[in-house]
């Protein structure tokens, strides 16, 4: 189960999708509406313009750069190339994963975060995590930063820690940083600076989320070895990124101020709702991103608010979580309120 279904459900708000609660900037309509008017054309199957501006954004030659239709191809992609035999998925995490493995017939494993210190990533399950490593030398594994549903960042520290154990083991590390650039400080958590020092390591961004461009379907993958791009790149399809895509990367480069906008309003935001949820008995954990993770005392609460138009994001889905955690993404001031109005009412 994924968020975002307004196709079969009535929904006047929508906080089950992690996206810019601003939306997206004029510059970025612009080139949606120029893609169109060039839709008559077979798009750039190379995405040169948009590689060469990640490779100029991060300092990474643009051969080491593949764009997407949206990360969930890109991790297919990885997962065809790799063929794994195993794998270990820092949990609770994103179902994606799981379905790219389960398509190649990979066996799975959680290494599970815990309910109790918050779903933070210590210094303590690092170190075990690496144990594991060592022991198991898993084919793939799977980190999220900041984590989803819970929104925690994993310390720069240790993602060094788990990169340098992968080269080791020879375990392929897929960082996935889709919601990096909605935190407030993303250059510093970023391992995109130190990617050229781990050939094992692969990157996974989205324009999807920083942008709330969910339609558009544009994701991007940086890889610490050109070989490795090469390899994921031949389990793409031809022209797999539209001409409206491409257009609305490269404008969204440019927009810099506008995703400084949006961190302050989500850094306001996440305070208003965590203070409020609190106020009416749900515990909160901790967020450094654009979104919440609570429980709820009631167990029917997703199909409630379901029924006033609003739309949330039942985990009792994801590997660790059970029945009665909910997550909810930061939107507009306005639709805070009205969200939390509406579980007062409840």
């Amino acid at each position: 189960m994924h968020g975002g279904d307004v196709y079969r459900n009535q929904v006047h708000m929508d906080f089950s999708v992690n996206v810019n609660p601003l939306g997206f900037p004029r510059s970025v309509k612009k080139a949606m509406e120029q893609g169109i008017l060039e839709a008559q054309c077979y798009p750039d199957a190379m995405c040169e313009k948009l590689r060469a501006g990640l490779s100029l954004k991060f300092g990474i030659p643009s051969d080491q750069i593949l764009c997407g239709n949206g990360a969930s191809e890109l991790i297919m992609a990885i997962c065809r190339w790799k063929m794994p035999r195993t794998a270990i998925l820092l949990g609770p995490a994103f179902l994606g994963y799981q379905r790219a493995l389960d398509a190649v017939g990979c066996a799975k494993e959680y290494f599970l975060l815990r309910k109790e210190e918050g779903f933070a990533f210590t210094k303590e399950r690092a170190e075990f995590l690496c144990k594991e490593l060592e022991e198991k030398k898993p084919d793939l594994l799977f980190v999220t930063t900041p984590s989803n549903p819970m929104g925690r960042l994993v310390p720069k520290e240790i993602l060094i820690m788990l990169a340098r154990q992968c080269e080791r083991t020879r375990t392929n590390l897929v960082l996935d940083e889709c919601f990096m650039e909605l935190t407030e400080k993303p250059k510093d958590s970023s391992m995109a600076s130190e990617l050229l020092d781990f050939s094992s390591l692969l990157i996974l961004r989205a324009f999807t989320k920083s942008f709330s461009v969910p339609g558009i379907r544009l994701g991007y993958l940086l890889c610490g070895d050109k070989g490795m791009a090469e390899g994921i790149a031949a389990q793409l399809p031809e022209w797999n990124v539209s001409v409206v895509a491409e257009k609305v990367g490269i404008a969204a480069l440019s927009e810099e101020a506008w995703l400084m906008t949006a961190r302050e309003v989500i850094m306001r935001e996440r305070e208003f709702l965590t203070t409020g949820l609190g106020n009416l008995g749900a515990k909160v954990f901790p967020s450094e991103a654009n979104f919440l993770l609570f429980s709820w005392k009631d167990d029917a609460l997703y199909e409630k608010l379901l029924e006033k138009g609003i739309l949330i994001r039942d985990c009792r889905d994801f590997e660790g979580l059970s029945t009665g955690y909910y997550r909810v993404a930061i939107r507009t001031h306005e639709e805070n309120e009205a969200l939390l109005r509406v579980m007062r009412e409840l």
